[in-house]
């Protein structure tokens, strides 16, 4: 197979991945997580069965497409922030740009996506290993800003904590709500108080 073969197909599965997760958060939101199936996401998504299981083993793994791509937008964001910015303000604007372009809204909103994943159990911990497993794509992206190397046990640390931090920040955000179903306190806020106990010492 050739590269751009590859690359293509890589694309399709994407984009197939990303009709299922479109199917399912839309049945999920509607309906409730328990009650719908296998089989009405792939009906939504216009596919059979035997097709969802070729990309998802269960319907607790359809929205991980967005958590993966949403983590890999904040690392992009923060590699392109200013070199000479300071590391807290680089990762409290890559993360609050992550919010402000809601890049899949279309599909479900970042709210609404949260909602969803601290809510079911088993969504929650796909969630939790999606987000260590992409500690090694910001690993070397925030090493370098903090002046670690890459390879260095303080990079991995620090990565794994920033992970930790913004995650427990979003957890908050969508369980921390008014009587009318309002969050008491924005996203980026959370955010910025989460970022305040972070420790990004240079050498």
């Amino acid at each position: 197979m050739t590269e751009a073969s590859r690359t293509v197909m890589n694309r399709r599965r994407s984009a197939m991945r990303m009709d299922i997760a479109a199917s399912a958060a839309r049945l999920f939101l509607e309906r409730g997580f328990d009650e719908t199936s296998v089989e009405d996401i792939a009906r939504g998504a216009d596919i059979s069965v035997r097709t969802f299981y070729r990309y998802c083993d269960a319907k607790e793994d359809t929205l991980t497409p967005i958590i993966a791509s949403g983590i890999r937008d904040f690392v992009s964001y923060l590699a392109d922030r200013p070199e000479d910015e300071p590391v807290e303000i680089a990762v409290h604007a890559a993360f609050v740009e992550s919010l402000r372009q809601d890049r899949y809204a279309h599909i479900v909103s970042t709210r609404d996506l949260f909602v969803l994943l601290t809510s079911v159990p088993g969504m929650r911990a796909r969630w939790m290993v999606a987000a260590l497993d992409l500690t090694d794509e910001l690993r070397p992206v925030i090493g370098a800003r903090a002046g670690h190397d890459p390879q260095s046990l303080e990079a991995r640390l620090l990565s794994h904590t920033l992970i930790g931090a913004l995650t427990v920040a979003l957890e908050h955000w969508v369980t921390c709500v008014s009587d009318e179903g309002a969050p008491r306190v924005e996203a980026a806020e959370l955010a910025a108080s989460a970022l305040s106990v972070v420790r990004f010492a240079r050498r």
